[in-house]
């Protein structure tokens, strides 16, 4: 066991945020004792029990997987109380999320504090503060694999209880915007969920057909082209998107691809690879051809109704991709998938909310983002100003 005294890294000079209670942790924290511990000696890192159900999206068990949101289940639980858990395998995996509520940890493992020692919330951060250091321990040679016995060896400082109180109470102050934006998450996956009522499937108090993606929506498929070619076509201010996997993506002249590849209409783009996501795009673009799109041409059928409803559902899709050797879904992943229909201006009438939602959660130009880009540096800033410790 090593002890030392607190001493604040002068890590960010330039620039430096001002907070009013930084004089005060000054001098509380430098009078602390600080322990060195490994996280395995004042926590239980425990491995999750891979289930089948997990792939379902009905239930009201959260089941904590490889993706960066849980799936749901009805079942039994297998953790309660505070627990942090870290996504032990796929693309995400060492992804590091907090609980406070019973969950089913599948494929990832959980972290209980020795709350006698340390706070949960405590470990947490200090997990947030080296998350670079956990994703550094991915090891396999084809799915990425981020194991329990790697980071229980991490060594983690430990002040008081009383310290390590007021470290949470600080840094909890700056992520209550990124709670916000989870409450816009939560209440659009409600409005878009429906509920059985009579024997009836209900969205809204509005009866609901359900129908198959595949049934509802045109796919088109993408253009013959490379990541070399994209870059070499690229041109600022071109009129054409191309996308592929990710965030990568060119802009183009429309005499750059083939007519017969360029697609027109409003539509949901799906991420097939990778990074398995789904974006709407409403204006002319392509992809390349291992990806695919739909779109609608039924007149009752808002195709922004359906992207909303793939949206909530991307646990589901990156689950099933967390299988395949490189993360992947198929074509017939997403055909096959049940959508509730509601009548047309039920499906315009939520689309209409979730746009406001969307504008001000994700919009660069206004609503939260701003802010919660300035929390999220002042928070990165003060997390390592209290969580590193010299010896």
């Amino acid at each position: 066991m090593v002890e030392a005294k607190y001493k604040i890294l002068k890590i960010l000079k330039p620039n430096k945020p001002r907070f009013k209670q930084m004089s005060y942790l000054d001098k509380l924290l430098q009078r602390a004792t600080v322990q060195w511990k490994t996280l395995g000696e004042v926590a239980e890192l425990k491995r999750g029990t891979t289930i089948t159900a997990k792939s379902k999206t009905d239930g009201n068990i959260p089941v904590i997987s490889g993706g960066q949101k849980p799936a749901y289940y009805n079942g039994e639980f297998n953790r309660d109380g505070e627990t942090i858990t870290v996504a032990g395998s796929g693309a995400y995996a060492g992804f590091v999320m907090y609980w406070n509520e019973p969950i089913f940890v599948s494929d990832a493992f959980s972290i209980k504090a020795d709350e006698s020692k340390v706070l949960p919330r405590y470990i947490y951060h200090f997990l947030l503060n080296i998350q670079d250091k956990i994703h550094d321990l991915k090891s396999g040679g084809g799915v990425p694999h981020v194991y329990a016995k790697d980071v229980a060896r991490f060594p983690i400082p430990i002040p008081p209880l009383s310290v390590q109180k007021e470290i949470v109470r600080i840094l909890d102050k700056f992520t209550e915007l990124a709670a916000r934006k989870k409450q816009y998450a939560y209440y659009r996956e409600r409005l878009l969920m429906p509920v059985m009522v009579d024997g009836e499937w209900l969205m809204n108090n509005k009866e609901v057909e359900w129908k198959t993606l595949g049934e509802v929506l045109v796919r088109t498929k993408g253009t013959s082209i490379t990541a070399g070619k994209m870059k070499e076509l690229h041109k600022e201010g071109a009129p054409l998107k191309i996308f592929a996997g990710g965030k990568t993506v060119a802009f183009v002249d429309f005499k750059d691809i083939p007519e017969k590849d360029i697609n027109k209409e409003p539509s949901i783009i799906v991420k097939s690879r990778g990074v398995i996501e789904f974006e709407y795009y409403d204006k002319p673009f392509s992809h390349k051809n291992e990806m695919w799109s739909y779109h609608s041409k039924n007149e009752n059928i808002s195709i922004k109704f359906v992207y909303y409803f793939l949206k909530i559902n991307e646990p589901y899709f990156q689950n099933i991709a967390s299988r395949m050797q490189m993360p992947q879904i198929a074509t017939s992943d997403t055909k096959k998938l049940l959508i509730p229909i509601p009548p047309l201006e039920e499906q315009e009438r939520i689309v209409s909310i979730l746009d406001k939602f969307d504008t001000l959660v994700n919009s660069i130009s206004e609503g939260l983002p701003k802010e919660i880009a300035l929390r999220q540096q002042q928070y990165e800033y003060y997390r390592n100003q209290l969580l590193m410790f010299n010896d």
